[in-house]
């Protein structure tokens, strides 16, 4: 039994990190969610959803987008840098379009989320928000692993664009 499973585990390692876990579950397309107040939400609680007051539609999975002191350059440039540290890869997108795509990937497993992100300036003030929305590839629920992303981007986020 000891033997059979230190097969098992040694099998596990070399196909997680040799990347064919990666390869074998495949993100397909993105969702292209629209970010509208009448939009409609998935069925599955396996998104997560951040817009400034007004901008998104009603749902559980959601918080408010903070605003920040900065361009919206300046806050796009700082969701790129910090994305790596949160196992997110641009795959789409730019700072100038004010649309950024991210690949996310679940450290163990591997399982593939898609992030998207509209960089705004906050009307009549200056100063920068963003609308996010991510959502799992797989399963019915991603037990808030989209949220503890977000809110953990976003305090390194928070830190690029303080002044």
């Amino acid at each position: 039994m000891i033997w059979g499973l230190l097969v098992l585990a040694g099998i596990f390692a070399v196909v997680r990190f040799s990347g064919l876990l990666g390869m074998m579950l495949t993100a397909g397309e993105p969702p292209q969610f629209v970010f509208d107040p009448n939009s409609e939400l998935p069925d599955t609680p396996n998104y997560f959803l951040s817009c400034p007051d007004g901008l998104a539609p009603r749902g559980g999975r959601q918080m408010t987008s903070p605003q920040f002191d900065a361009s919206v350059a300046k806050l796009g440039r700082a969701f790129i840098a910090t994305a790596p540290d949160h196992g997110m890869k641009l795959t789409d997108g730019s700072v100038g379009a004010h649309s950024l795509q991210f690949l996310a990937r679940s450290k163990v497993f591997q399982f593939p989320d898609w992030v998207e992100l509209k960089l705004m300036s906050v009307p009549d003030q200056a100063g920068a928000t963003f609308c996010l929305f991510a959502k799992s590839v797989y399963g019915r629920d991603d037990f808030q692993q989209n949220e503890k992303r977000t809110r953990s981007w976003l305090r390194d986020v928070r830190l690029l664009t303080s002044p």
